[in-house]
């Protein structure tokens, strides 16, 4: 069985002089730091041997080029197979060398849609808009932007009408709404800085769907438990799941505002929990102690040593920590589909919030302590759940004509 040991004889050969080691070596330092295997290490300093190799062989002393690494990869697709993970390792080997200096990026070739992307970015920012909005805005208005956009032609009504209708047709309503709203937004950008003569804002016609028209979707105290017991808490994977889902559950957070977490917003002797949640908002809510105890256990037990203050952090490699809401709703989901839970059930990690304020109904809680757990920030929000109280509408009903009576 073969073992892979960076002391293996011949491993470095022909990297102990060239002049970019140090790149290699930090890139060891990173992936080790990040517990990669014993294994991903050793192939990802084959490929660096391989590539330095290479570029003796064809480019001698010329100085570093940013597509060597992809000429590397093409040659030696023409002559062998390419290793699994060269490509990765080569990528990984490239970053360190731009971070290094030894190695420039390629220069940006911009066009009158980049240039009027940085300004409406720019723009954001000074509004104050979050990164994870801004680039949600970008997000849109790029293509938009690339497809009708040359500097010269005037917008016309008709041709963003006609884009929003091209561009329609294969998303949701939800996905629709937020395109329409990003597009009018950098249409009154260009309108403000002179670049179209009218506002054409108005020519797009409005998405909206009324978030109120349908019933919230819910799960059942007990297949919320059953949830929560799906997590298998004999493993570091299934303790950190247990404490992220806890969080779900208990306290009704969002993704993103558990994913977030550091270990500086737990006030373990106050029994405390800040949350920062939407627009930078802060909370403190009551941290309940068997919420308390899955976070402890986790923290203690299995959260990796790290620089980093996030308390979630991934189980396999890289093991960094929670940096968007990604994991946290994919955990949900996993969890979701081990407990058996099917249907309509949507929103893998919102349905736990869902879940806690129709719990919260139906044992008798007010909208307004509703909203004030959930932390809404218009009043008005938590009337959704006024819907799931089958009971308190029933006895609003009126009397059915001819009925009993």
């Amino acid at each position: 069985m073969q073992t892979y040991s960076l002391s293996t004889p011949g491993l470095w050969t022909g990297l102990e002089d060239w002049p970019h080691r140090a790149c290699v070596d930090a890139v060891v330092a990173a992936m080790q730091a990040e517990r990669y295997s014993a294994k991903s290490i050793y192939q990802f300093v084959q490929s660096a041997r391989r590539f330095a190799a290479w570029r003796g062989e064809t480019t001698g002393d010329a100085p570093l080029a940013y597509d060597d690494t992809d000429r590397s990869l093409a040659h030696r697709r023409a002559t062998a197979v390419v290793p699994n993970g060269q490509r990765k390792a080569l990528a990984r080997l490239r970053e360190a060398m731009v971070q290094a200096g030894v190695l420039s990026l390629p220069p940006v070739v911009s066009g009158p849609a980049d240039d009027i992307l940085q300004q409406f970015e720019a723009s954001l920012v000074r509004r104050g808009y979050k990164p994870k909005s801004v680039g949600s805005y970008i997000w849109f208005a790029r293509p938009f932007l690339q497809e009708l956009w040359d500097g010269e032609t005037e917008l016309t009504a008709g041709a963003v009408l006609a884009y929003i209708e091209r561009n329609a047709g294969q998303r949701s309503t939800t996905t629709v709404r937020i395109m329409c709203s990003r597009i009018r937004v950098l249409l009154r950008f260009l309108h403000a800085e002179g670049q179209i003569g009218a506002d054409l804002a108005a020519a797009i016609p409005s998405a909206r769907g009324d978030r109120s028209a349908g019933l919230p979707s819910y799960l059942a105290p007990d297949q919320v438990e059953a949830v929560l017991v799906s997590c298998d808490r004999d493993t570091v994977a299934g303790r950190r799941d247990h404490a992220v889902l806890m969080l779900l559950a208990r306290l009704g957070l969002r993704a993103a505002e558990v994913a977030l977490l550091t270990l500086d917003d737990v006030d373990w002797r106050a029994g405390v929990l800040r949350v920062i949640g939407k627009g930078g908002r802060v909370a403190q809510m009551p941290l309940p102690s068997d919420v308390g105890e899955a976070l402890a256990v986790y923290i203690r037990r299995d959260r990796p040593a790290s620089a980093s203050r996030t308390i979630f952090h991934r189980v396999e490699t890289p093991c960094g920590p929670f940096t968007t809401s990604t994991p946290v709703i994919l955990i949900a989901r996993r969890a979701l589909r081990r407990a058996g839970v099917r249907g309509s059930v949507r929103g893998a990690s919102h349905v736990f919030r869902h879940s806690l304020a129709t719990h919260l109904i139906r044992s008798g809680a007010s909208l307004n302590e509703i909203g004030q757990v959930l932390r809404h920030q218009e009043p008005d929000t938590a009337r959704i759940y006024a819907k799931v109280d089958v009971a308190g509408l029933r006895s609003l009903s009126l009397a059915w004509p001819g009925g009993a009576r």
